[in-house]
């Protein structure tokens, strides 16, 4: 009778084994085990060094557009020097009559 009971207490213990748990119901290892504001300051962490990232992608874009405002515009007083020459080519070549 007792080896029935101890078959039964072990074919028990393989079937609370196999049973599925929650992650929060699960025993944590004792070397795991962290407090919930570790978890909250990781958390923060991550969050401030994507934030921080993004402000770098920002910072890069600010000075791109910088950049090609800068060269917009050189570009432009480089049109209307093209055109003034024209005007003053076309105005030598054909003069009015």
């Amino acid at each position: 009778m007792i080896a029935k009971i101890d078959v039964a207490i072990v074919e028990i213990g393989k079937l609370k084994k196999d049973r599925y748990n929650r992650p929060n119901d699960r025993p944590k290892p004792k070397g795991q085990a962290r407090p919930e504001g570790n978890r909250t300051k990781e958390m923060l962490t991550r969050i401030f060094n994507k934030v921080e990232q993004f402000d770098k992608v920002l910072k890069d874009l600010k000075n791109d557009f910088y950049t090609l405002t800068q060269m917009v515009a050189s570009h432009s007083m480089s049109i209307e020097k093209l055109e003034t020459q024209m005007f003053q080519i076309s105005t030598h070549l054909n003069p009015r009559q």
